[in-house]
């Protein structure tokens, strides 16, 4: 009987894809399993209807924030990968000069439209009162992502996977300790709770950033000096793919969490807590598939900046087939065991959301095979059709939420946000491939 072989059914790009993504994966899987452990934690230390509260919070301030990123990392990737190839690292920190002082003007912009919002329209988007000096100050802290996303960036486009994974450890390891300690000694208390997650975002930020300018020193100390106008020839391109990606990024935000405030402006905080567990253990599934999103990106860009399309076909064909045979079992074992697990884990006040739960998870398993999907249109640099393939998504999929909810509640939100998912990425799919197969005929280079 012939034996399977699995390094030799990948391909040399999918290997090296492998390599890239596993102390990603070993990262992703170690702050899943805290990730899980906080959402117990909060669950059943502060209350369906405290938690649910919290989690309108986190949402609305996210929401706000990702309106108002330009989620920079993403470009520095995408053209870091081309200044890099060329050998251009004067250029490349030329563009991350821009990106920090972009980042730290829409902080600033973010903080004032959350002030002013919740100064006119508290009530409209917060259940409970007296939470508005917490919510500026979580702005603030939350807000510090913005840089984040510059230094993980930088990480990964020079391939140092470790220590991006080696901060991303530790800054779990802390917030998970600290929701560990203040539940404990005050449960059901949002008035220390809230304090203590503030001070975390703040410290966590403060260690990534410092850990990132650290272990670069050695790229960037020859170009600290290199002025913002060095790619001025280029800044027009990078502005219309930052915008184009911004809006992208803003909606891909408003089907993830613009889910919660809907439905907490249909239901009621407690019915988000029933979602927000259910999202939160089906979605760990996701673990294994977003450190090769993470390790893909890049690769995928120096790829198509080399014009190797058809290394491209191939590793995505390969690691999609490769996917589909677990992710297939995995949907047929927690479909007969989804009730009792979540009742088990999370206390029979969450027994009822067991059904969003498998809903949730079909959505991820989807997410997973498919990973690659968003990676894809993002080095193909397919802005304009990311942002149509969006706005229909969300039109139809708070479309159907306004119909399903009031019968179904959390479950009802739960199966509108599958079809929106499932739509979405049929619709990335399609036109990537599309792009690839037209970028392969002209033999032009897409980035």
């Amino acid at each position: 009987m012939a034996r399977f072989n699995l390094t030799a059914f990948f391909d040399k790009e999918s290997k090296r894809l492998m390599r890239n993504s596993s102390w990603v994966f070993f990262a992703n899987f170690y702050s899943t399993g805290l990730a899980f452990i906080r959402s117990i934690l909060m669950a059943r230390g502060l209350g369906a209807s405290i938690f649910g509260s919290y989690t309108l919070v986190v949402a609305f301030v996210g929401l706000i924030q990702e309106f108002l990123n330009l989620n920079l990392g993403t470009a520095l990737i995408r053209y870091g990968a081309g200044f890099h190839t060329a050998q251009r690292n004067d250029k490349l920190f030329s563009l991350v000069k821009v990106c920090l002082k972009a980042s730290a003007v829409m902080l600033l912009i973010s903080v004032t439209v959350i002030f002013l919002l919740l100064h006119f329209s508290y009530g409209r988007f917060i259940h409970q009162p007296g939470l508005s000096v917490y919510i500026i100050a979580y702005a603030f802290a939350a807000g510090i992502t913005y840089f984040n996303s510059i230094s993980r960036s930088m990480l990964r486009l020079f391939y140092k996977f470790r220590i991006s994974s080696v901060i991303e450890i530790i800054m779990d390891t802390v917030e998970t300790s600290a929701v560990a300690v203040v539940i404990w000694m005050y449960p059901k208390d949002l008035d220390i709770f809230f304090p203590v997650i503030i001070l975390v975002r703040f410290l966590n930020g403060f260690i990534c950033n410092v850990i990132a300018f650290a272990e670069l020193k050695s790229e960037w100390r020859e170009h600290l000096h290199v002025s913002p106008g060095l790619i001025a020839d280029e800044i027009k391109g990078i502005r219309k793919f930052v915008l184009g990606n911004s809006v992208g990024n803003t909606m891909k935000t408003m089907i993830s969490q613009g889910d919660v405030l809907l439905l907490g402006l249909l239901t009621s905080p407690v019915q988000v807590a029933y979602y927000t567990v259910a999202k939160k253990l089906a979605y760990a599934v996701l673990t294994l598939s977003d450190p090769l999103a993470s390790a893909i990106y890049p690769q995928l860009s120096r790829l198509l900046a080399e014009r190797a399309y058809a290394e491209v076909r191939l590793m995505l064909r390969k690691i999609s087939a490769f996917a589909i045979g677990p992710a297939f079992l995995a949907w047929s074992i927690l479909y007969f065991m989804h009730e009792p697990l979540m009742v088990q884990l999370y206390g029979s006040e969450y027994a009822v959301a067991a059904d969003s739960f498998m809903y949730f998870f079909t959505g991820a398993l989807i997410g997973a095979v498919t990973f690659w999907s968003l990676p894809m249109v993002q080095s193909l640099g397919l802005v304009r059709m990311r942002i149509v393939a969006y706005l229909i998504t969300i039109v139809f999929g708070w479309t159907l939420s306004v119909l399903l909810v009031p019968g179904l509640q959390a479950k009802g939100m739960s199966m509108a946000l599958l079809v929106t998912n499932l739509l979405n990425a049929t619709i990335f799919i399609y036109f990537s491939f599309r792009m690839l197969h037209r970028s392969e005929q002209s033999g032009h280079t897409v980035i």
